[in-house]
């Protein structure tokens, strides 16, 4: 809760850095839960298959980045809208969105 006054409710001249203190705005939590099978198969002495299959994020419990903390942006100053793949415009797996499976099978001789 903003105090009015005291903890930054007024955006600060443009060039100068404003009074409100650090950590003053909390993010969510993150919950990330992976799991991987693995199973190798043997023919012969030479040669092997490698089956897998990885699932990120299991139990997809939804991950939102940090709240906006831009004074000037009006109606979404406070929100948590994106999870923090899409919010850093970088979509990898495994870094907080939503539930990926990946399956793959790998010869080894």
């Amino acid at each position: 809760m903003l105090r009015p006054g005291r903890d930054g409710d007024n955006a600060a001249a443009p060039g100068n850095f404003g009074n409100m203190r650090r950590n003053v705005v909390y993010g969510p939590g993150f919950v990330n839960l992976d799991f991987s099978v693995i199973k190798d198969f043997k023919f012969g002495e030479r040669f092997s298959l490698q089956l897998r299959g990885e699932f990120f994020n299991i139990l997809n419990h939804p991950n939102f980045a940090d709240p906006d903390h831009d004074l000037s942006d009006g109606p979404t100053l406070g929100l948590a809208q994106f999870t923090p793949d899409i919010f850093a415009s970088n979509p990898v797996i495994g870094s907080g969105g939503s539930r990926h499976v990946q399956v793959g099978a790998k010869i080894i001789w």
